[in-house]
């Protein structure tokens, strides 16, 4: 079964065989004809058809030897998905030994896969179970079903009833909105240093946490549940190690917000936490390097927001003459590179404590 034909190198890019959307059943390995074309390229209806043929043609009864082939231009993952469906099959139950998913029989680049089974002798099992010295060839392997056990430490979702605070709010609204505005400011200085993407990780998060906001759908009125709600939802929209490591900083403040600790403490407490699983600390340029002063400058001073940003904002450029970052992609690059760039997520801190300051 193919979806597209193989291409030598010399050829020219040739018209399509069939229309999008179909598949070609019994194609040859030289691109020739195959006997029909069907009018789908789902993978369970393709690998059912294919062992509705073979089935017509196998003995009733008798063990089965299958090969899984792919004909050169199937990807690892789809090779995967094939596999699977086929073990969703009826012939699955008579399959003794399965050779592949692998590139036993190709045709260049030819997009496609074949189904091969044989029935099992004693001399047929021997030959096939032997070691031989061919590179590509893969030792067949039994079939095994998988046994899933129920997991039991699922973590519970946060209950919360809505609540309303309009200085929490207001307070939420601030940052939200500072992060969405910065994301493409931010995505440009992480392409410098990283992958590109802390501006939409960090937007990603905002909206969220904005549009529960809008919804009137969140605890503002309690301060433990709102940021252990924040940090379930981090974890979720965010992505990567910046949403583990929010979420591990905003759950852990949110439980020292429980136990009666100020938001400056529940705040620290949440960057030890970060620090103790993230492995980072202040110095390896990452968020800690404008999160650490700031917080430590808001413990001093709960109520003076511009000296958390001023703490934060001297951090962040310090990140400008760092020339080793200790952790994050950045740790990957040359001095070259980081001097004179800013680390990203220090810059995002810088902001969120900038606009605070200045609501």
């Amino acid at each position: 079964m193919a979806l597209a034909s193989c291409h030598l190198p010399q050829e020219a890019d040739s018209a399509p065989r069939h229309q999008a959307g179909h598949a070609e059943l019994g194609m040859g390995i030289h691109g020739e004809p195959g006997a029909s074309t069907i009018a789908t390229q789902n993978s369970a209806e393709i690998v059912n058809l294919m062992v509705e043929k073979l089935t017509a043609a196998l003995p009733e009864t008798g063990r089965l030897a299958v090969m899984l082939n792919n004909l050169g231009g199937v990807s690892v993952a789809e090779m995967a998905i094939l596999t699977r469906e086929l073990a969703n099959t009826p012939l699955q139950a008579r399959i003794d030994w399965l050779i592949g998913p692998a590139s036993l029989v190709t045709a260049l680049d030819m997009k496609g896969f074949s189904l091969t089974a044989i029935v099992l002798e004693e001399s047929i099992e021997k030959a096939l179970l032997s070691d031989v010295e061919t590179a590509s060839w893969q030792k067949p392997v039994q079939p095994r079903t998988i046994n899933v056990v129920p997991s039991t430490l699922d973590s519970a979702r946060v209950d919360f009833t809505p609540s309303a605070n309009p200085q929490v709010g207001d307070y939420v609204a601030q940052v939200t909105g500072a992060l969405i505005d910065l994301e493409e400011h931010l995505n440009a200085l992480d392409a410098k240093v990283g992958d590109g993407d802390t501006g939409s990780t960090f937007a990603a998060g905002a909206r969220e946490i904005a549009e529960r906001l809008e919804r009137q759908q969140l605890p503002l009125n309690d301060l433990p549940t709102l940021f252990a709600l924040i940090g379930e939802r981090l974890t979720v929209v965010m992505g990567g190690s910046s949403g583990v490591l929010m979420s591990i900083f905003f759950t852990a403040a949110g439980q020292k917000l429980g136990q009666g600790a100020s938001v400056a403490e529940a705040l620290n407490a949440g960057l030890e936490q970060m620090k103790f699983y993230g492995g980072a600390d202040e110095g390896d340029r990452t968020m800690i390097d404008a999160l650490q002063p700031a917080l430590a400058a808001l413990l001093a001073e709960p109520e003076n927001l511009q000296a958390a940003f001023a703490a934060a904002q001297a951090g962040a450029d310090r990140t400008c003459q760092s020339s080793k970052a200790g952790a994050g992609r950045a740790s990957y690059l040359n001095s070259d590179s980081l001097l004179g760039n800013m680390d990203p997520g220090a810059h995002a801190v810088a902001m969120v404590f900038k606009a605070l300051a200045e609501r």
